[in-house]
């Protein structure tokens, strides 16, 4: 089926985009709502405040640490039932670290919530972004946009819910009831299919080197390859008047459009005729077997494939059943011949009479006194001891190929990407972009909750909800900017991302430094807006900057690089936590982290815009200089 119709006769797929967006309302509230949570968990328990801090960071740093793992279980066990298998054991993990919350102390929540549920949330969305990227191709920015409308409209509403749920059932049930609003994502995750008669080819995977050399043994996609290989026809929906004829016949279509079209049809190429395949080699025709019955039996047509062919076959093992009688029942034995005669076969002349009554039968005492013998259980342990050592066991073998197949992939999964990327020097600047991006999600918004007790005068549990709201109201108002954004090249994207960062930055310094309501009120509405330009498009800036070809292999490494940088920053700034005005220290530290990444990024932008305009025009000025010149 050609790709070009396919994709007009796929549309949008709203079923699927609308389970998209459900799917990215309820998970990824689990780290960004995770402040109601904590604040409610120290009015209850008056828990250390760098266990709760910890938590959102623990489930980030499993997110990112195994996104690519997922993401390579997404590509291999896909396909129609294999994504939603996939997300249902995801969202098994979800509801299970939800549930045994309730049930266990609050010191060991932040573990089992962190690692369970980040190890939910990663399976589902590795199989989330599989499943979007092989719909969709034109479309794809605008159904991931329409993923982060979800998130914001998730920050809007998650924290009225858990409020009301911690009020109505307390802090361990509403756990509970939590994981049971986070079992209607499984409704969405039916959703989650792709349809093979649309199916993007194979020369659009993301793995379009490795594809191509495979999908060539599958006869696929046969007509976006250039080769010497004669081209294989759908003889079902072909006919032609003979197959020896060499001119071709053309078949009319009817067509709405254009009243006909004229489609050519290629007739099958002749036995003799030569072919070679994509590597050279030429394929020879097919020679019909013949008969091993006799030499003047007729050639089986190639018309009748099943009847004949079957006939031969009965006819061949008749021949072969009758041949093996005759030499069952011709066969001599040298110890029944008669006397004075030979056996032709031989020259030997003398032969050793055996009969049964020279013969002493083996009975099975006999054989059960030579088992116990003790030669034989010396011979038999030795053995036994020199296959265990020299010949293992098929289960060992198992054993050592799964555990190189893991060291394989740990290799290939971080420490070739990681050697590769770290000797890049593009990679860094890429590296501290998405630690940025994760620390406005793991600390921004975790503190936000947190810093609304300490404003003066104290700010009550339903505003502070509703300025959670506020903040994913700006963040959806930016997210309107997703169309145009559609139509932005990627490498505008990097400005996107500093005007992002500078506000994120601001908004980091202000809520350091808010005394009253009116600085909360205000940090919170710009963290919004910065919060969305940087999740928009730092991973269109990071690819545009690393180069297209290098984003696969930079991919996994900036992931995993970035957890590990966001773990460490955040073990070290949770011994401050606990001092005084530890909150606001912990924002204002912050604050600097982004204010030197931005410098950094606004570098970055300063030199693309001089090489891509000034130094261009300049160019521009000298040519047409030089041209006036010529013509004076």
């Amino acid at each position: 089926m050609d790709f070009d119709g396919s994709q007009k006769g796929a549309g949008w797929r709203w079923p699927l985009i609308l389970s998209v967006i459900f799917l990215n309302i309820c998970l990824p509230a689990l780290v960004l709502s995770y402040g109601v949570l904590w604040v409610h968990s120290l009015s209850n328990f008056e828990a250390p405040l760098w266990l709760g801090f910890l938590t959102p960071s623990i489930l980030m740093v499993t997110y990112n640490l195994t996104q690519c793992w997922f993401r390579e279980a997404a590509d291999s066990w896909g396909g129609s039932v294999g994504y939603r298998v996939l997300a249902s054991i995801g969202l098994l993990f979800v509801i299970g670290g939800l549930i045994l919350c309730a049930f266990i102390p609050y010191y060991l929540q932040a573990v089992v919530y962190g690692v369970l549920c980040g190890l939910g949330s990663s399976l589902i969305s590795a199989q989330v972004d599989a499943v979007i990227f092989e719909t969709y191709d034109s479309h794809i920015i605008i159904v991931r946009g329409s993923g982060f409308l979800g998130q914001a409209v998730g920050l809007s509403i998650f924290p009225h819910i858990l409020t009301a749920l911690i009020d109505t059932y307390g802090y361990g049930h509403a756990y509970v009831v939590l994981a049971g609003i986070m079992l209607q994502s499984l409704v969405a995750i039916m959703f989650l299919h792709i349809d093979e008669n649309v199916r993007r080819p194979a020369t659009f995977s993301r793995y379009k080197d490795l594809s191509q050399a495979y999908i060539v043994y599958k006869n696929e996609a046969m007509d976006h390859f250039y080769g010497t290989e004669l081209q294989l026809h759908h003889k079902n929906n072909k006919s032609w008047k003979n197959p020896s004829d060499d001119n071709v016949r053309f078949d009319v279509e009817l067509n709405d459009d254009d009243g006909f079209i004229l489609e050519t049809i290629t007739p099958p190429p002749s036995p003799e005729e030569k072919r070679r395949n994509i590597f050279g080699i030429d394929i020879l025709p097919q020679i019909p077997e013949e008969s091993e019955e006799s030499d003047t039996e007729e050639i089986v047509p190639v018309t009748d494939n099943n009847k004949k062919r079957l006939s031969v076959a009965i006819k061949r093992l008749s021949t072969l059943g009758d041949s093996i009688d005759g030499c069952i029942t011709h066969q001599v034995r040298k110890d029944s011949q008669p006397k004075g005669e030979t056996n032709d076969s031989n020259a030997s002349t003398e032969f050793f009479e055996v009969k049964y009554d020279t013969i002493t039968p083996m009975t099975d005492i006999q054989t059960e006194k030579l088992l116990n013998t003790f030669s034989f259980r010396c011979q038999s342990a030795y053995r036994s001891v020199k296959r265990k050592l020299w010949i293992p066991s098929y289960r060992m073998y198992r054993i050592k190929r799964r555990l190189t197949y893991l060291l394989y992939s740990i290799n290939d999964t971080f420490i070739k990407p990681l050697t590769r990327s770290l000797s890049c020097a593009k990679f860094y600047p890429a590296l501290l972009l998405s630690f940025s991006r994760l620390s406005l999600l793991t600390i921004c918004l975790v503190l936000l909750p947190m810093l609304a007790s300490e404003v003066q005068p104290k700010i009550s549990i339903l505003e502070m909800n509703f300025l959670m709201t506020l903040h994913g109201f700006t963040w959806i108002c930016f997210l309107l900017c997703t169309p145009w954004l559609a139509q932005t090249p990627k490498r505008n994207y990097k400005y996107v991302t500093i005007f992002g960062l500078l506000v994120s930055t601001a908004s980091a310094f202000v809520l350091a430094a808010d005394n009253n309501h009116d600085s909360y009120s205000i940090g919170c509405v710009i963290a919004g807006f910065g919060y969305g330009a940087v999740t928009s498009c730092w991973e269109g800036t990071v690819q545009d900057y690393v180069g297209a070809r290098k984003w696969p292999k930079v991919h996994s490494a900036l992931e995993t690089l970035s957890a590990t940088l966001l773990a460490v920053f955040v073990a070290g700034i949770s011994f401050v936590v606990e001092k005084e005005n530890g909150l606001k220290l912990v924002m204002f530290i912050l604050g600097i982290t982004l204010a030197v990444i931005t410098i950094l990024w606004v570098v970055i932008g300063a030199v693309s815009i001089y090489l891509t305009k000034v130094k261009s025009l300049r160019l521009h000025k000298k040519s047409l200089f030089r041209k006036e010149q010529v013509d004076l």
